[in-house]
C-alpha cells in the first residue's frame, strides 16, 4: 500500500492535472467557464474572495520555498516557508468558509451550484486545516526536506516511496488529499486558473479579447488567446519541477562542518553520492533526519520541540569528552553505541519517543545514514566489544518469584512495584541550552514504554549496560553487571511476565 500511495497513485494524479485541460480546451472549450455568482451576496463575497485568492498566491509562494528550501537543505526556506504558510493557510481557511457559507445559504447561489463548487470547498478546507492543525499543536515545521526529495523523485522518474515513510500520518493525510484535489482539479471550474488574463495589466484600454481568439482552432504561443496561456502555464509548473528534482541529492545548503557527500559505505562497497539513483549519504540524512536533528546533527532541526517528542531529538555531534554524540541505546561493554546499535535504531525507531523507524529503507540507505552520523562523531572514542547474549533459559515459578526479589530491591526507587514509576521521578537532565534543562523520567514500563525492544535479548541488555546519559558519566539507567547471569535472566522474566502489558512488541 505504501508503494502504490507514494509511488504510483501520484503519477494518476499527474497525469490527470497536466493531460485533462488540454483534452477540455480542445474538446470542450464552453465549459471553460468560471461560472461567476459574483452578482449575488456581495456584501460577503467580497472580503471572503480577497481572503482566498490572495492567501492562495502566499501558500503556492510558500509552498515553491518549502519544495526548493527542502532539498538544498536551506533552514532560512523552512522559516519563510512557515510564515508564508501560516498566514496564507489562515487567509484561505477564513476565506472559503466564508464563501461556503454564502453559498449554502444565499437562495441563487444556491441556485446556480454544482456538486463541484461544494467539493472543491471541502477539499480546500479539509486540506489547509490539516496543515495548520499539526503546525499550530505538532510544531512540526520541516517536514518540508522530507516531502520535497519524495516530490523531487518522482520527476526522475524513480519514485522513492521510502522517504515518505517516516512521515506523520496526518503529513500524509495532508499530501493524499492535496493529490486528490490535484487530479479532480481539471475536472472543475477552476481550471480557470491555467488561463488568468495576465495580458489584461498591459493591453491597450481599448482593445478586446475577442472571441476569434479565444475559442480559435488551432494552438498559437502569442499570448492571445487561452489555450496560448495554458500551454505556457502547463509549461512553467513542469519546468519548475524538472528543475526541483535536478536538486535530489544536492544539499547545497549544507554548513562547512557537515559531512562529505562522498560517503563510502563500508560493509557493501557501495558509494553513496549525489549522483546514486536512489537517495544516500547526506542527502538522506537531510530528507529524513535534519527537520528533528538538524542540518548539522546538533539536535536543534525545525521540528526539535514538538510537543508529540516525549524527548528531544539527540545531539548527534562530539565535541570532546562526553559531550555530544552519547547514544542512550547500546549493546557496547564500554557505552559507546556500535554501528549495529546505529542500524537497528534507525530501522526500527525508539517506540515512544518520537524517534521513528525507517523500515521502508533499504539495507544501503540504513548503512549510508550510520556513515553520516560516524562522520557527526567521528573525533569521540571508539565503540566497545559486544556484549555477548546467549539464549535465554525457560521461565519457572523459581525464577519469577527471584525476579520479583531482585526487582523490589534494585527497580521500585524508579519504576514502582508494578512499573507505574515510583519515588524518584526524575532520573537524570539532558542540559538544551544555558538556563534550560530537560527532564528525564523513568519509562513507564506498565504502559509497555520499552524504547529500544522488548524482547528477553533486548532487557537482558539493558539490565547488563544500563542507559548512558547524553551528558557526563552518570547513567540514565544503572548497570547491573554485579548479579549474576541466572539472576538478570530472573529479572528478565519477571519484567516480561509481570510488569510489561501482555502483547508487547518485540524488537529481535
Amino acid at each position: 500500500m505504501n508503494n502504490f500511495l507514494w509511488g504510483v497513485f501520484p503519477y494518476i494524479c499527474i497525469v490527470l492535472f497536466f493531460a485533462v485541460p488540454i483534452i477540455r480546451m480542445v474538446f470542450r472549450p464552453y465549459t471553460w467557464s468560471t461560472r461567476a455568482s459574483g452578482l449575488f451576496g456581495r456584501r460577503l463575497l467580497g472580503g471572503a474572495s480577497t481572503l482566498f485568492h490572495w492567501g492562495l498566491v502566499l501558500l503556492l509562494a510558500g509552498h515553491l520555498f518549502g519544495l526548493f528550501g527542502g532539498l538544498i537543505g536551506s533552514e532560512h526556506s523552512m522559516s519563510v516557508f512557515f510564515w508564508l504558510g501560516m498566514i496564507g493557510g489562515f487567509m484561505v481557511l477564513v476565506g472559503a468558509i466564508l464563501m461556503l457559507w454564502r453559498r449554502m445559504t444565499n437562495p441563487e447561489v444556491i441556485a446556480m451550484s454544482q456538486f463541484e463548487d461544494y467539493a472543491i470547498h471541502f477539499f480546500l478546507i479539509a486540506i489547509v486545516a490539516l496543515a495548520l492543525f499539526q503546525v499550530l499543536t505538532h510544531k512540526i515545521f520541516g517536514i518540508a526536506y522530507t516531502a520535497s526529495a519524495w516530490s523531487a523523485s518522482l520527476w526522475t522518474f524513480h519514485p522513492q516511496p521510502e522517504l515518505m515513510e517516516s512521515a506523520s500520518v496526518l503529513t500524509k493525510w495532508h499530501v493524499f488529499l492535496a493529490l486528490c484535489f490535484f487530479a479532480y482539479f481539471p475536472f472543475t471550474k477552476l481550471v480557470h486558473f491555467w488561463t488568468f488574463p495576465v495580458n489584461y495589466f498591459v493591453r491597450p484600454y481599448q482593445s478586446m479579447r475577442t472571441q476569434k481568439y479565444r475559442f480559435q482552432r488551432h494552438w498559437e504561443f502569442a499570448f492571445r488567446s487561452d489555450k496560448s496561456w495554458l500551454f505556457y502555464g502547463l509549461c512553467l509548473v513542469a519546468a519548475g519541477w524538472i528543475v526541483a528534482a535536478s536538486l535530489l541529492g544536492h544539499p547545497r545548503m549544507a554548513g562547512a562542518d557537515t559531512p562529505s557527500l562522498e560517503l563510502v559505505n563500508k560493509n557493501s562497497g557501495m558509494i553513496a553520492t549525489e549522483s546514486g539513483t536512489w537517495l544516500m549519504g547526506y542527502p538522506l540524512y537531510v530528507s529524513q533526519c535534519a527537520r528533528c536533528h538538524g542540518m548539522n546533527g546538533e539536535g536543534d532541526g525545525p521540528g526539535m520541540d514538538s510537543p508529540t517528542f516525549a524527548s528531544l531529538p539527540r545531539d548527534l555531534v562530539h565535541r570532546g569528552g562526553h559531550k555530544g554524540a552519547r547514544y542512550h541505546f547500546i549493546s557496547t561493554e564500554n557505552g559507546i553505541a556500535s554501528d549495529d546499535d546505529l542500524f537497528r535504531t534507525i530501522a526500527f525507531g525508539l517506540d515512544g519517543s518520537g524517534m521513528p523507524g525507517f523500515s521502508d529503507l533499504s539495507n544501503e540507505q540504513i548503512l549510508s545514514l550510520v556513515d553520516v552520523l560516524n562522520e557527526f562523531r567521528s573525533e569521540g572514542p571508539e565503540s566497545g566489544a559486544t556484549l555477548v547474549v546467549g539464549d535465554p533459559p525457560a521461565s519457572t515459578p523459581e525464577m519469577l518469584a527471584k525476579g520479583a526479589e531482585l526487582w523490589a530491591a534494585n527497580c521500585v526507587e524508579c519504576h514502582g512495584a508494578d512499573g507505574s514509576g515510583g519515588t524518584k521521578q526524575v532520573i537524570s537532565w539532558r542540559q538544551t541550552g544555558p538556563e534550560s534543562w530537560e527532564e528525564i523520567k523513568p519509562a513507564r514500563l506498565d504502559r509497555g514504554e520499552v524504547k529500544a525492544g522488548s524482547s528477553p535479548k533486548d532487557i537482558y541488555t539493558r539490565i547488563t549496560l544500563g542507559v548512558p546519559g547524553a551528558y557526563g558519566e552518570s547513567n540514565v539507567m544503572f548497570a547491573f553487571p554485579q548479579l549474576t547471569e541466572d539472576e538478570r535472566w530472573a529479572l528478565v522474566h519477571h519484567v516480561r511476565e509481570t510488569i510489561l502489558p501482555k502483547g508487547t512488541t518485540n524488537v529481535e
